[in-house]
Parts: structure tokens; sequence; C-alpha cells
């Protein structure tokens, strides 16, 4: 990775902060996009301690993003026009969360999970496409969870303003599966670029995603004892990441799905190409991209 450039949102912390300390390690340039300046300025500290007597000649920028926000994803991603960029990893989410809109009207975790990732896809292209770059998008497969189209809730913006049986973490599951979709559709859309990409399942790992879960009555104890007996530690969790951001032998391999640092097969509804041209058409509305915007 000696000279790449590396963009990981939510890299502060969790499995996001074990793929930039190795990826920084290998050499390359990891860009934190973070919310939290504070956590990012201590994740990057922590990085630089462990580079002490390593001549990778790896290095690490910190910058804010707030990847719920459009806005922000605008101003992030304009302050990287013009510079090469090697790989992207989508690393960001949210889980649990209460169904709530941001202040531009999206969802909260389809905005953090989805739409966020979508635009500065987008946004990022040009750099991605000067360098023959990679995007990874982290999933899960709790995308498997989702059975029908109907469940994306394509008709209602992606607000899921009506019952559902597990609540918030269904809307969670739901984005993953849209990520894998995007990934899917992007892989399609990209042939002849020289970009690829590529979407995995880092694993059940134990990190503070869970918070939110554990609170739950009926079944935080079942989450909670499932990660103790289950998870992975974060840099076991982070290793997909690497392995899919850092190998030659998969710089041409595009439009896959990893799970456990091998190529996995994602869900039959994930394959759809009918739902991921409506996915994407309302993503492109819900953004509002604009026409200059459009580098896909």
């Amino acid at each position: 990775m000696l000279g790449k450039t590396v963009i990981i949102t939510g890299a502060n912390k969790g499995i996001g902060l074990e793929t930039a300390r190795e990826l920084v390690t290998r050499g390359a340039t990891v860009v934190i996009a973070c919310r939290s300046m504070v956590r990012g300025n201590v994740a990057k500290d922590d990085i630089l301690k462990g580079l002490k007597g390593n001549v990778s000649g790896g290095a690490v920028e910190l910058a804010y993003l707030d990847v719920s926000c459009m806005a922000s994803v605008r101003k992030f991603a304009a302050a990287f026009q013009g510079r090469k960029i090697d790989v992207l990893i989508n690393n960001a989410a949210v889980a649990d969360l209460p169904q709530q809109l941001t202040d531009e009207g999206l969802e909260l975790t389809v905005a953090t999970n989805h739409l966020g990732p979508f635009l500065l896809t987008h946004l990022l292209m040009p750099g991605l496409i000067k360098a023959g770059g990679r995007v990874i998008n982290v999933a899960s497969t709790g995308h498997h969870w989702i059975k029908k189209a109907s469940e994306l809730d394509l008709e209602g913006d992606m607000k899921f303003e009506f019952p559902r049986p597990l609540r918030t973490l269904e809307i969670y599951v739901v984005t993953k599966l849209m990520n894998v979709i995007f990934t899917m559709e992007l892989h399609r859309k990209l042939r002849g670029t020289g970009v690829t990409t590529n979407c995995l399942h880092p694993g059940v790992v134990n990190t503070d995603i869970f918070d939110p879960m554990v609170s739950h009555v009926w079944y935080g104890i079942f989450i909670r004892l499932y990660v103790w007996a289950y998870a992975k530690t974060k840099s076991e969790g982070a290793q997909t990441s690497i392995l899919v951001a850092a190998s030659e032998d998969l710089k041409d391999v595009s439009g896959k799905y990893f799970e456990d640092c091998k190529e996995s097969k994602p869900s039959p509804l994930s394959q759809d190409e009918g739902l991921a041209k409506k996915l994407w058409e309302i993503s492109e509305r819900l953004v509002q991209l604009q026409p200059h915007e459009r580098t896909i």
C-alpha cells in the first residue's frame, strides 16, 4: 500500500480504526473521516504511536465528515477534488437507533448507512478513476434476513414510517442489503473505468455498534450473550476489509461479496437488477444529486 491514499469513514474506532492502523503500517496515507474530531485525534495519535520505528512511509490525515448529512458529505468531498484516491472504504454505520428524520428529511439510519456512502462515492469517483481505485462497502450478513423488496420501503422514500416486527433493528439490516445492492449496481456501471467495487461482512465484531441493542428487554440479553460467545475482536473483524483493500490478487475483482476473507454468496434479492435500478434512482433523488455530480 506504499504511496496509496485510502479514505475510511468511521475510522476513529472499531474495525475502521483497526483497518486504518494496518493500512498505515503497510505504507498507505489513510484519511480518517469521522464526526468526532476528539476521537479522531485520539485514533490518529494511537496509530502514529504504533508507527515509531516503522519506515513504511505511512501517514494519517484527519477530516470531519458526518456521513448522515449530505451537506457535510459535499463539503468533505470538495476538499479532495483533483486528488487521486486509491481506496474508499464506506465503513461508518449505525444500528438500532430510533426511527427519526435528519434536518434534511432523510431517515437517520438510511442516511448514515446508505445515502451518505452513495453520495460520497459519486463525489469521489473522479479521484478513484484517476487511480484505478477500489470502492469497498462494509455490509453485513444480516442483509440475508430481508426477503421481500417491499421491506426496503422504496415507495415511502425509505423513511420506514410504519410498524415493523423488528422495529429499529430491521432498518439496519435493510440498509445493509442496500449496501450490497449498491455494490452490485455500481459494479455494472463502472465497467471499463478501471475502478472496482466489492462489499463484505466483517463478521460479528465486539464493537459499540451493539450498545443500543443490548438495552432492549426482549432481545438485549440474547445479543449480549451472542456477542460474548461468538464475536470477533476488532482486529479480527478488520481482516476482510484489509484483504479487499490491499490484496493484489483482487485488483481486478469486482462486484463480489466477501466474508471471512473469502468470496461468499450474497442474498438472491441483492442480485435483482430491477430493484437495484429503482434503489439507485430513488437514492439519486433523495440526495438531490446535481448534474455535475453524476460521475458514474
